[in-house]
């Protein structure tokens, strides 16, 4: 969904205008990360308001994404509601972004495109880890010469080794000799 910074002054009555769409974003957002298994249509429901020369979107993006579990690869749904701030200014204004609390966008069209702000929005947005109900509770996945195991595990059996490792143990003998 597309709106030109016109209409949108245009069209704002008491400053505001309302919108509320439904976006498919699949081929986009597969195409930008392959991970993606699934994505249901996205929900948006807001508003743009008009400051001055500025225009500032808050939006409610609402959808849930099929992503592989992290540790097992079965399909996992992961519910996505954002919040979206932005402030779009003109690229003739000579503005300070640090002056905004909002994401501020430097506009190099005369239109904002919804699309655009959803996509980044949920790729920004998307879970690094992803696990399924109980699946953190199952042990980790292993095999014959191989076990995956955890960060804190790895750091446990490293200092272990460090204190095993027979180069390390002549150097002791000589600390134990000066301690005489």
């Amino acid at each position: 969904m597309k709106w030109t910074t016109r209409q949108i002054r245009e069209s704002c009555h008491d400053g505001i205008l309302n919108f509320k769409e439904s976006l498919d974003l699949t081929a986009e957002l597969k195409e930008r990360k392959s991970e993606i298994i699934h994505i249901e249509p996205v929900q948006t429901n807001g508003y743009f308001v008009v400051r001055d020369e500025d225009i500032v979107l808050h939006c409610q993006l609402d959808t849930c994404v099929t992503l592989p579990s992290t540790r097992s690869l079965k399909a996992v749904e992961v519910p996505l509601n954002l919040m979206i701030k932005e402030r779009y200014v003109d690229t003739d204004l000579e503005t300070d972004v640090s002056d905004y609390e909002e994401t501020t966008i430097v506009l190099e069209h005369d239109y904002i495109d919804l699309k655009t702000s959803a996509l980044d929005n949920i790729l920004l947005n998307l879970p690094i880890k992803v696990l399924d109900r109980g699946e953190e509770e199952e042990a980790l996945p292993s095999g014959k010469d191989w076990a995956v195991i955890t960060e804190e595990d790895y750091y446990l059996q490293q200092r272990e080794k460090d204190l095993e490792d027979s180069r390390f143990a002549a150097l002791k003998t000589l600390l134990k000799d000066q301690d005489d």
